[in-house]
């Protein structure tokens, strides 16, 4: 017995190291202003079925156009990591002007490519003449200085300039419909393509976690019903994911 006691001390001890070492330390010269570095260009490619342990800097926004001033800011998930991957921050949210760090980790079995990555968490703030006010949703759309992307390669493979299933595609975005929105869970997907469309349907909840796909393959007007009515209320991401890149869409279950 004392035995078993001794292996399952170890193993939670060795799972908590494992998880420490993920944690990222600040570094306050790293990213000097508002964004993140080192910018998405630099760093390190994700080998596919090698074990990836990637530290970023990022500094919080202190204003938006001079009309806005951030007092704080809270990341709630990272929507587009490769499959595999996970993240960690620290510290949990950022003051307006404050550093913090992100870890980047696990081992992946995705496909080649650019993953582009959406921030969703909380921004609360005081915008002149209104007061405090706060925001939840995608926080990428604030600045393209948070405009950021991990690339995956083979194991092999240089890692240069790579094109993928997960670069963003404007025509696409545009050719896609989201109805109603806001909704009950209960909503209509359509798509009006002028060529072939074979894909996958994804909706994420605000973790990043996958509530529902459904796999697509048609030409023309195509529509299918989605129901994520059993899962709580919030903000949601539907994605298609196609050979020739992805569209996104938000989604508010109210």
């Amino acid at each position: 017995m004392k035995k078993i006691y001794t292996l399952i001390i170890a193993l939670v001890l060795t799972a908590n190291f494992c998880i420490a070492q993920t944690v990222c330390t600040v570094d306050m010269n790293a990213a000097p202003s508002p964004g993140i570095s080192p910018p998405a260009s630099q760093l390190p490619c994700v080998v596919i079925g090698e074990n990836y342990n990637q530290y970023i800097q990022v500094q919080n926004l202190t204003s938006l156009m001079g009309l806005v001033t951030v007092d704080s800011m809270n990341l709630d998930s990272v929507i587009g990591l490769p499959a595999g991957l996970n993240w960690i921050k620290n510290p949990d949210g950022l003051a307006g002007g404050q550093n913090g760090c992100l870890t980047f980790f696990g081992t992946t079995t995705a496909t080649p490519g650019v993953y582009n990555l959406s921030w969703y968490g909380t921004v609360w703030a005081t915008v002149q003449l209104l007061g405090a006010q706060s925001y939840t949703g995608n926080l990428s759309q604030f600045s393209s200085q948070y405009a950021y992307s991990l690339t995956v390669i083979s194991p092999g493979d240089p890692c240069g300039n790579v094109s993928g299933i997960n670069n963003f595609s404007a025509d696409l975005n545009s050719a896609i419909y989201v109805y109603p929105n806001p909704n009950n869970g209960l909503f209509e997907f359509r798509l009006n393509a002028g060529k072939r469309i074979n894909g996958e349907i994804a909706v994420y909840d605000i973790t990043g976690k996958k509530v529902f796909n459904e796999q697509l393959d048609a030409i023309g007007i195509y529509t299918t019903a989605i129901d994520i009515s059993k899962f709580a209320k919030g903000l949601y991401t539907l994605q298609l994911k196609t050979a020739d890149g992805f569209a996104s869409k938000r989604i508010s279950v109210e």
